[in-house]
């Protein structure tokens, strides 16, 4: 019997995109929650989970109140003896006050090595986005661009990724995405990302229990599976 109770399947074994911080963001809302959720992530196969709370406008967390938030669950994981290594990021929003920490020298919350979780808005094109990308690249970080298959002002074309691409940002699909959770258009652009190999990362971004079925299909998915037997993925290198 394999992985998921039927055949083999290849676990991505580190996730580096959710929201399991409770009652800081508009992911868990409870710590009971956020412990179901880490189980439930452990039966899909990952032993680690670098989980990234937004700093974003409506949720202007710190890193110091993030990582107080990450000693209460990595707290809470030690004493139900669950066997998960957690760790924490962010996912940061970018506009004005991210590039203002960014100009300034600000705590930046990273992973692995120098890696900078960020998104922008889904429905506006962002109008400084590549300048702040040019700046984080040039003080070492090494940004990750979050669900870029999830951009509508994308309107079915990839061609902002690929310049995005060519700069040296990093893209991390969203697992849910290949299993439909998000509609047609974020399908068809994170399978077209793939076929081109400009997938760097794969992440959960899991908010809540409903996401599970579809982040779970989506890691059955063909394409998926052929990312992770290939070896063309970089979230194994944050074991």
């Amino acid at each position: 019997m394999g992985l998921f109770g039927k055949k083999s399947i290849h676990p991505l074994k580190v996730d580096l995109h959710s929201h399991l911080i409770p009652n800081i963001d508009d992911g868990s809302q409870s710590m009971e929650q956020s412990i179901d959720m880490l189980k439930s992530l452990m039966e899909l196969g990952f032993s680690k989970v670098i989980t990234t709370p937004h700093i974003h406008p409506r949720y202007p967390n710190t890193p110091h109140v993030i990582m107080s938030g990450l000693e209460a669950l990595q707290a809470e994981v030690v004493s139900r003896g669950i066997q998960v290594e957690i760790e924490a990021a962010a996912e940061y929003y970018v506009d004005e006050s991210f590039y203002s920490k960014v100009r300034e020298g600000d705590r930046i919350l990273s992973f692995g090595d120098k890696f900078v979780l960020v998104e922008s808005s889904f429905v506006n094109k962002p109008i400084f986005f590549e300048t702040v990308m040019f700046d984080l690249l040039a003080k070492g970080f090494r940004p990750v661009l979050a669900h870029p298959e999830r951009y509508q002002f994308l309107e079915g074309s990839i061609r902002w990724l690929e310049e995005l691409k060519e700069m040296g940002v990093m893209f991390q699909v969203t697992l849910g995405s290949l299993g439909g959770y998000y509609g047609e258009k974020p399908l068809q652009i994170g399978k077209q990302l793939i076929a081109k190999e400009m997938v760097d990362f794969l992440g959960s971004d899991l908010h809540r229990q409903n996401h599970l079925p579809y982040l779970e299909k989506g890691l059955k998915s063909k394409e998926i599976q052929r990312l992770i037997k290939k070896d063309l993925l970089k979230n194994k290198d944050l074991l």
